[in-house]
């Protein structure tokens, strides 16, 4: 009768489930995980959820379906499809919810600016938190003699001597796909760590020294066969290639780092070690992808408490599904508590340097171009246009007035 009681209380008997679910939509990324995790809230919350899986490119799927009217509570998202969602009336920010105010001061800051909209309202809780990291083939700089390299024009001496040398036929290795996590991330990392602005508070494209030697560096790479003739239809991102033990330095996701030190998926488990990315300021580009909530969300204390159990901390206070995330697969946290709790640190410690990433974290550098609505469709632009430069097509003149000149039109198009 009590718990009869208590349910009533609450509206609905404690032990029947709403009527109406909670709609969820996520990527493919271990996706049986992710269904797992939804059926722990809904024992937990005794919560009705339907969870939906979007094959494909996400990003665009997903658009599609809430431009036809689909009906979504909460769904992932990159850092660059916040603002976008949020100005075509998809999505709503989470500013007064109970305790944001306390998640927020938990955050790392370069986390809470890339889940921040362009007036810097929260508009989501981390799905995960990561930055490009730089590593290498430790065995391979000590056959060749070769230190670890701090800038461009080190990092192209040391391949050129570890092909010369006979160690790696192609001793440089990244994402150089058209895909969102690709070649954009890793430019944007090395334009970044190379001191370039990319683009300025105007959201004007920034042509300058930095900015051109990155691009520059990659046309070299390419043209003297320092990379694979084949990297930029690698796939998973060129992270099984680099752990066949072909390559020297890689500049890949965080997280992958994991992978590559895993005896069961890489021949070079152990030799694999992380650096500071080589530039003038050393700093990397840091994303969060997120959890967003849908604009009319089913019922806002329901999402509310699905958003927290999956970018968060749930009712019970643990962080159920982020610190499972950290400790199975390596992904990182927006959470200073997540990334400093013992058993996090212990698991991380054992595949990367976290010296040295708590370094990249600190002086990471957040994407505040994201927060445009036009920005996914220039990076697309800029990816393809970069390939064709890297092989050889144009000149550097060329790619540059065309990138700007998409700023341009793009920002027509929007006003």
């Amino acid at each position: 009768m009590g718990a009869v009681a208590a349910g009533a209380a609450l509206g609905r008997p404690a032990w029947a489930a709403p009527a109406t679910p909670i709609t969820f939509i996520g990527w493919q990324y271990q996706p049986q995980i992710a269904e797992d995790n939804v059926n722990i809230f809904k024992k937990l919350y005794d919560e009705n959820v339907t969870y939906e899986l979007v094959p494909g490119d996400y990003h665009p799927v997903v658009e599609t379906k809430l431009m036809g009217g689909q009906h979504i509570d909460m769904m992932y998202s990159e850092e660059d499809h916040i603002a976008r969602w949020h100005a075509a009336g998809w999505v709503r920010d989470l500013e007064g919810l109970p305790g944001i105010d306390a998640i927020k001061a938990g955050l790392f800051e370069v986390s809470k600016a890339s889940m921040s909209l362009p007036d810097g309202k929260l508009a989501g809780l981390p799905y995960y938190a990561g930055h490009n990291a730089f590593i290498y083939n430790e065995e391979h700089l000590s056959k060749a003699g070769v230190k670890v390299p701090t800038d461009w024009d080190s990092l192209l001496d040391a391949c050129r001597k570890l092909k010369k040398d006979g160690v790696s036929d192609a001793p440089y290795n990244s994402a150089w796909g058209q895909n969102w996590p690709e070649l954009s991330w890793s430019l944007f990392s090395l334009w970044y760590a190379n001191g370039a602005k990319v683009f300025d508070d105007k959201s004007d494209l920034v042509v300058d020294a930095a900015f051109k030697t990155v691009l520059e560096g990659h046309r070299t790479l390419y043209k003297e066969g320092l990379v694979a003739a084949d990297i930029m239809t690698f796939p998973n991102e060129g992270v099984p290639a680099y752990c066949t033990g072909r390559h020297t330095f890689m500049v890949l996701h965080d997280y992958d780092q994991k992978v590559t030190n895993d005896p069961k998926a890489s021949k070079i488990a152990g030799k694999v070690k992380n650096a500071l990315m080589p530039g003038k300021t050393q700093s990397p580009f840091a994303w969060t992808a997120v959890y967003l909530m849908g604009s009319h969300p089913v019922d806002v204390e329901r999402v509310w408490n699905l958003l927290q159990f999956f970018g968060g901390k749930a009712k019970d206070g643990q962080y159920h599904v982020i610190k499972r995330w950290a400790l199975q697969f390596g992904l990182g946290s927006g959470y200073k508590e997540v990334m400093s709790d013992p058993e996090v640190v212990a698991s991380f410690s054992k595949w990367r340097d976290l010296a040295t990433t708590n370094k990249q974290i600190q002086i990471a550098t957040s994407r505040k171009i994201a927060k445009t609505t036009w920005f996914p469709e220039w990076d697309l632009f800029m990816m393809k246009s970069a390939q064709e430069y890297i092989r050889g097509n144009g000149s550097l003149d060329q790619l540059c007035d065309s990138l700007s000149s998409k700023v341009a039109d793009l920002k027509k198009q929007y006003q």
